[in-house]
């Protein structure tokens, strides 16, 4: 059959694949290179993680920021970890930040530059410290909770914990407010095991997408007040908070994939049918 015999729903099915990949490529650059901003609708366990945190916290009480996830889970992550370190800071927490993955320091440097404007606000060692790495996991975790001077006895830098202001009351897991743990694994386990079943202290997870399904169950039974799962849980979050951010612009980008693939969908199904209809 020439080309000119050819239907349309014909030639659009031959048409290169390529053709759709770079259809593909240049819809995903688009809310990178001018941010879209779809509607975003907040799911309740997000919600719940925002409106904990507003409920529990009061100035003066101080909170753990678990990093649990790397460089490579930033995009998922970490738009969630920066909107919950700047809502402590607008009730008046003290924070203390320490993490169990590898790269630490990392995501420690990148979480203050992304909220520059607002850790400026604070001073070092009265508002907030970093602790580091602590190996051993859960064992590191459970030791923690009874005493954090037998893991840290300074901080980053070799300050002693005594000489930081706001550490000179604090050691066990019962000064803490609450813990807010972001993995790409299992370390929210360890600090429900470790610190929610024995002392009380409430939990909230931050983590990949795929993760949500596994913690589903604790936040549906109240163990975890609240999560935030993937650039999802960040997007809300961001709104929440009032301040859309990267991860406000990749739902964008997600948002106009699914569309792309839905056009797809519908098109190769109109064109099967009519392309059948001329056979018969």
């Amino acid at each position: 059959m020439s080309e000119e015999e050819l239907t349309f729903w014909e030639k659009l099915a031959r048409i290169d694949r390529r053709v759709f990949y770079w259809i593909l490529f240049i819809g995903l650059m688009i809310p990178f290179i001018r941010p879209i901003m779809f509607p975003i609708s907040i799911s309740p366990s997000t919600r719940d993680l925002y409106e904990g945190i507003k409920e529990m916290v009061e100035p003066g009480d101080v909170v753990v920021m678990n990093i649990a996830f790397g460089v490579s889970a930033w995009p998922e992550c970490m738009p969630a970890f920066v909107s919950c370190a700047k809502l402590f800071i607008r009730e008046g927490a003290k924070i203390i930040i320490w993490g169990s993955y590898y790269d630490v320091d990392l995501t420690y440097e990148e979480l203050l530059r992304r909220a520059k404007e607002d850790f400026a606000k604070l001073k070092y060692g009265e508002d907030y410290v970093y602790l580091g790495y602590y190996p051993n996991m859960e064992a590191s975790v459970a030791q923690l909770g009874s005493s954090i001077r037998s893991i840290f006895s300074t901080d980053k830098y070799g300050t002693p914990l005594d000489e930081l202001p706001m550490m000179k009351n604090v050691d066990k897991a019962t000064d803490i407010k609450l813990v807010v743990s972001g993995d790409t694994g299992d370390c929210c386990d360890y600090y429900i095991r470790q610190w929610r079943i024995p002392y009380g202290v409430p939990v909230a997870e931050i983590g990949i997408a795929m993760l949500g399904s596994s913690y589903m169950p604790f936040y549906k039974s109240g163990v975890l007040f609240g999560m935030s799962v993937g650039v999802r849980g960040g997007a809300e979050l961001e709104k929440l908070i009032g301040e859309p951010g990267e991860a406000t612009i990749r739902m964008g980008a997600i948002n106009i994939s699914h569309i792309l693939v839905i056009i797809a969908v519908v098109l190769a199904n109109i064109g099967y049918f009519a392309s059948r209809g001329k056979r018969r």
